[in-house]
């Protein structure tokens, strides 16, 4: 069970919390800027709108078309000022990084390779797993980003942010406290199709994840080592979601 009015204890004990950081406009806003971003591929037939979108899935038909879609240069989601002064302003995020790093001073960033976006979060689409079942990216590790192995827990942290599909049945799987383990690198397979370097499975079974109602809104936070993914979307509709992580400016210039 997530305290959530103590975010410093959860993010200690379990390695992530669940907080209340976006309000029903700025989630409409985050749909209507991704339907725009979807839209501007020519060779649709049907157009995106913020009611339709949970029907990706449909209109979408073609594989080759939804690879273009879900490829990670057509993911970027550039957060407005008063979304960036939201999340700085923030109270629990603010008292988490003050007992954490020591000092509230960080950058929202999103790395992509060589190329550092600032202010910017990257959407994601998931669709229905019982037709598609190649989706979703294994257990893996924010600490190792931009495709490199880091060491330091103070690096950063990652937000994550439902926009379509905010039951348990669809919401980010979490193993709690295994932010608090040493997950040797033997245990990450070899491959290229995924961003993040994946784990074995044979590893992944020792550790229990659970999956969180979240109301719409509410966002989850954790910490970079704590094991996530392979979050398959049971619900019917698309789920569409959105990260970002916030990075310690003392050691991520």
């Amino acid at each position: 069970m997530l305290i959530q009015n103590n975010i410093y204890d959860d993010l200690i004990v379990k390695g992530f919390s669940k907080i209340k950081l976006f309000n029903k406009n700025d989630i409409n806003n985050f749909k209507k800027q991704i339907v725009k971003i979807l839209n501007r591929k020519k060779f649709l037939k049907k157009k995106f709108n913020i009611n339709n979108l949970q029907k990706y899935h449909q209109i979408v038909k073609k594989e080759n078309i939804h690879k273009k879609f879900t490829d990670p240069k057509n993911r970027y989601l550039r957060f407005e000022k008063k979304i960036v002064e939201k999340i700085r302003s923030n109270k629990k995020i603010n008292v988490l990084i003050k007992k954490t790093w020591g000092k509230n001073n960080f950058d929202i960033k999103l790395y992509q390779k060589q190329n550092i976006k600032k202010n910017f979060g990257a959407f994601r689409l998931a669709r229905p797993y019982k037709k598609f079942k190649d989706d979703v990216g294994g257990v893996h590790l924010d600490l190792h980003f931009n495709n490199k192995i880091h060491k330091n827990h103070k690096i950063l942290y990652t937000l994550w942010v439902p926009i379509i599909g905010n039951s348990k049945k669809s919401t980010l799987r979490l193993a709690p406290g295994s932010h608090n383990k040493k997950h040797d690198i033997k245990n990450l397979i070899k491959q290229n199709k995924y961003v993040s370097k994946i784990f074995k499975e044979s590893y992944v079974k020792k550790f229990k994840f659970n999956r969180y109602n979240m109301k719409q809104g509410e966002v989850l936070i954790f910490h970079p080592n704590l094991l996530h993914g392979g979050s398959k979307n049971l619900i019917n509709n698309t789920r569409i979601s959105f990260d970002f992580r916030i990075f310690n400016r003392k050691f991520i210039n």
